[in-house]
């Protein structure tokens, strides 16, 4: 039977590759597409701030930052005042390791926006550029600022300000922050890190009923099974917390795809891997979650784990 389905499956696997790369091949002439189409404006004499940062952006998705930052210097030489054009120059210079010159771009972003929501938008990025550089307590009141502009903000803003004060010895903070901010945006995604705040802060009362409720009726059972391991822990059952903990590992197992792993699976492993003691295995976790480019809230629990490696 193996001898007549092997050249099926090898059909079958070169026409999947072969269909990849044909989106890949054609979400990349799009791009170049629509460059060639907003240089054709710019060299007719159309040439304005909104254009150059169109082109901009496009050249920052085939990683062409050079052209993308002389575009972006375009756009505000043409309008001092554009501030997505600085936002995103203070992205490409933090990118590039400039992190004086990126805040001052997103400094220019604060001071130029336009409405709520675009000086909203530049107080998160400051806040970030803040905490990159170690400055949290900077980057605590910047997230608060942009809070007080758009009091609801997004589920990430929510997660950078309860991260921040975790950083800043302020975790008792945290459940009631992410329960605000799953109250205000129904996020599952707060709901859970709400959960997980708990079980930092030592609540396994609070975290349990949840945990329970979520094992019972969740088809994908992995992050709630170390959720219950964790409680365990807290709880002092070593046996019980270690039979979730395997199990947990056992269901990543089939879940983690080996050459592009979801990061938030793989910092779920790397937790596991650490409360079962195999510090080795979870620091390689960490390592290549990080180096995928991993958010400091995906990696938090782990690092913690691991004594803030």
């Amino acid at each position: 039977m193996t001898a007549y389905r092997t050249p099926a499956l090898a059909t079958a696997a070169a026409l999947a590759l072969a269909a990849a790369g044909g989106r890949a091949a054609r979400a990349h002439h799009d791009v170049e597409a629509t460059i060639a189409l907003l240089t054709e404006r710019i060299e007719a004499g159309e040439a304005d701030a909104d254009l150059y940062y169109r082109r901009a952006t496009e050249y920052r998705v085939l990683r062409k930052p050079q052209l993308a930052e002389a575009d972006l210097r375009q756009a505000l030489a043409q309008r001092w005042d554009y501030t997505p054009a600085h936002r995103e120059l203070a992205r490409l210079l933090a990118g590039r390791g400039e992190a004086e010159a990126a805040l001052a771009s997103a400094t220019r972003a604060v001071d130029n926006a336009r409405g709520a929501g675009e000086r909203a938008g530049a107080m998160v990025l400051m806040a970030r550029l803040l905490s990159a550089s170690g400055q949290k307590a900077a980057a605590l009141e910047a997230c608060d600022a942009a809070f007080a502009q758009l009091p609801a903000g997004d589920v990430d803003w929510h997660l950078l300000r309860t991260e921040l004060l975790s950083e800043l010895g302020r975790g008792g903070e945290r459940p009631a922050a992410l329960q605000a901010g799953f109250a205000a945006t129904g996020s599952i995604v707060l709901r859970n890190a709400w959960v997980d705040a708990l079980l930092d802060n030592g609540d396994t009362s609070g975290a349990l009923p949840v945990i329970e409720e979520e094992l019972a009726s969740s088809r994908l059972k992995s992050s709630w099974l170390l959720r219950r391991g964790r409680a365990h822990l807290l709880e002092g059952d070593r046996e019980a917390a270690r039979g979730n903990l395997e199990a947990c590992l056992e269901e990543l197992a089939g879940r983690i795809h080996p050459a592009r792993p979801d990061l938030t699976l793989l910092a779920d492993r790397g937790l596991a891997r650490a409360l079962l003691g195999d510090t080795e295995a979870a620091r390689a976790d960490l390592a290549r979650a990080r180096a995928a480019g991993a958010d400091r809230w995906v990696t938090a629990a782990l690092e913690r784990a691991l004594g803030g490696d």
